[in-house]
């Protein structure tokens, strides 16, 4: 059961309360994920989730950001998928005013230092390329472009070599600002707390971050005209398969049967 609440300014803030834990998990979810993004920036969604992890204005090394958290016993990571970008951590109760100071930190005041932009890009490429060097990772790429063919729910949600390569400092810091916004953003806080708890940090941490229009998702098009086949040839020992069909709405009523 959670407890919900929008700030004026678009925030959702949404809370649940398990007395029984002694750890708090707090989440902060962005709508920034690759079918926001355009062919010239795809993977920038992907490559700002690294960024913002390598120095804030009041964190100015990576050590000190991870260190924060890790120091305490807690646990950070962060993922990007299609439609979202998420940054979590979880401590145990008596921190949970640091991990969301810390979460918020990365989220609002990022340093976008020019060197760690130019070594993540390189960590980067090095992921890209493990994709095509594992067959089981690379199938699962070419499923989706057989499904989705060009179109951004088609694409790597890492981007190219090439696209990675040519995304600016620039790029990224107005990306961020366009789509990095409140109205844009739900904070997620489980755990031995209690909800007016988390309005009143949440408040403080995010209450003065100002609106903002973000992109919007790319639609989806399903139009595919007919059986498609997609073939990636690897001097393996073993063939990697994927069958893929368009399936229903999740609110549709043979959901189950499915």
């Amino acid at each position: 059961m959670f407890d919900r609440t929008v700030l004026p300014n678009g925030l959702r803030v949404l809370s649940s309360t398990m007395p029984h834990t002694r750890s708090v998990s707090v989440g902060i979810f962005v709508g920034a994920g690759s079918r926001y993004e355009n062919d010239p920036i795809s993977g920038a969604s992907h490559y700002l989730e690294h960024v913002l992890f390598k120095g804030t204005e009041k964190r100015p090394e990576p050590q000190l950001i991870s260190g924060a958290i890790e120091s305490v016993g807690g646990a950070m990571n962060a993922s990007t998928d299609r439609e979202a970008t998420v940054y979590y951590a979880k401590v145990a109760r008596v921190h949970f005013p640091l991990a969301l100071d810390v979460l918020s930190d990365m989220v609002l005041h990022p340093l976008f230092a020019e060197h760690e932009i130019e070594r993540e890009r390189g960590v980067i490429i090095e992921e890209l390329a493990m994709t095509y060097d594992q067959p089981d990772a690379y199938v699962d790429m070419l499923i989706d472009e057989a499904l989705w063919p060009e179109q951004a729910m088609g694409r790597d949600i890492g981007g190219t070599r090439e696209t990675v390569s040519a995304i600016s400092r620039q790029a990224l810091i107005d990306y961020h600002q366009i789509q990095y916004v409140p109205g844009n953003v739900v904070v997620a806080v489980a755990g031995n707390v209690e909800h007016e708890e988390v309005l009143n940090l949440v408040g403080e941490q995010f209450g003065a971050w100002p609106t903002g229009n973000p992109l919007t998702m790319e639609p989806v098009n399903l139009n595919l005209g007919g059986p498609t086949v997609s073939l990636g040839n690897k001097k393996t020992d073993q063939a990697h398969i994927c069958l893929a069909l368009n399936g229903v709405s999740a609110e549709a009523e043979d959901r189950y049967a499915l």
